[in-house]
């Protein structure tokens, strides 16, 4: 993996760094990788900011003197009011291939849905995203690596899946993991899911008048086929995604959860996009997740384009 380019987000002072020592963990298996700490400082002024960077920088050298399995290490300092635009900006303009952050802790219901820079940073992303609950999470090798695909018919986001399935394969490859797909079929609740649910002609057609499940079913089979996925790896899941997956996740005693996050309809949307939130607090292991803000981006960029001609 020569050139690959990891961008790390640090949190304040002394606390535990579950990023940096994941990173750490990554680096003994691929010694080529370049992990770059970044810490952003969001409280200064015109007087404290050259004291601070100096702080700062000193900070990030006992980080990369304690983490000597990390071969290629760069120090960031960056000064940004907004921590999680400011991480996301570096990410995007750095050309990084993965970013990892620390998952905040939560306390009360409330902080579920508040604006965490973790849920912010999950929301505004543009490159594949690691976040890490523990430090010290129990990451052996032979471990699950279980990868949440969306198979909502009207919904269905191939490339976003082919993304997953890419990193997926090489978590699994680098730390000797099972590779188990999931997909997960939520209750037809239309104040939840507000996309078109029906079943598409051509199924009915081939199947008679099958079920949601029995499509699914075979969406995934023929995902499984393709990837070489054994049967006894796949799971169609019937419920809430928050709910289902972190239990096929201590099922199978995983170490990650690779997902999806999109803006619009789909696997995260039946629940008001905060399926991916509510999963990383209910598993044990890291959760992985590719967002499609750049394809919305794009795509919306496009448009102004050809309205422009």
């Amino acid at each position: 993996m020569n050139n690959y380019k990891v961008l790390v987000l640090l949190k304040p002072g002394d606390e535990v760094q579950p990023a940096i020592e994941r990173a750490s963990d990554f680096a003994r298996f691929m010694p080529d990788i370049e992990v770059a700490a970044c810490r952003i400082i969001n409280e200064y002024d015109e007087i404290t900011q050259p004291s601070l960077e100096n702080q700062a920088n000193r900070e990030l050298l006992a980080i990369a003197n304690a983490h000597p399995s990390i071969k290629h290490f760069t120090p960031r300092v960056i000064f940004s009011k907004d921590v999680p635009a400011a991480f996301v900006r570096e990410a995007h303009d750095g050309g990084y291939q993965l970013a990892i952050i620390s998952a905040n802790k939560r306390n009360t219901i409330r902080d579920l849905f508040a604006s965490t820079i973790d849920f912010a940073v999950m929301r505004r992303i543009e490159v594949p995203l690691l976040v890490v609950k523990q430090a010290d999470a129990p990451q052996r090798l032979g471990r699950a690596i279980l990868l949440a695909i969306d198979f909502e018919e009207e919904n269905h986001q191939r490339d976003l899946d082919e993304v997953l399935y890419s990193a997926a394969r090489v978590f699994a490859d680098e730390f000797n993991g099972e590779l188990h797909v999931a997909n997960c079929v939520s209750p037809l609740h239309r104040g939840l899911i507000s996309g078109n649910t029906s079943t598409p002609p051509m199924y009915r057609t081939a199947m008679g008048d099958p079920s949601r499940k029995d499509i699914h079913h075979m969406l995934l089979d023929e995902y499984a086929e393709k990837h070489g996925i054994p049967d006894d790896h796949t799971h169609v899941l019937i419920g809430r995604v928050d709910e289902e997956i972190p239990r096929l996740c201590a099922k199978l005693d995983a170490r990650m959860v690779c997902m999806g996050s999109s803006s619009r309809n789909g696997l995260l949307a039946s629940i008001n996009s905060s399926a991916s939130e509510l999963v990383l607090e209910q598993i044990r292991g890291d959760l992985f997740v590719v967002n499609d803000v750049q394809r919305v981006k794009d795509a919306e960029s496009a448009r102004v384009r050809a309205s422009q001609e």
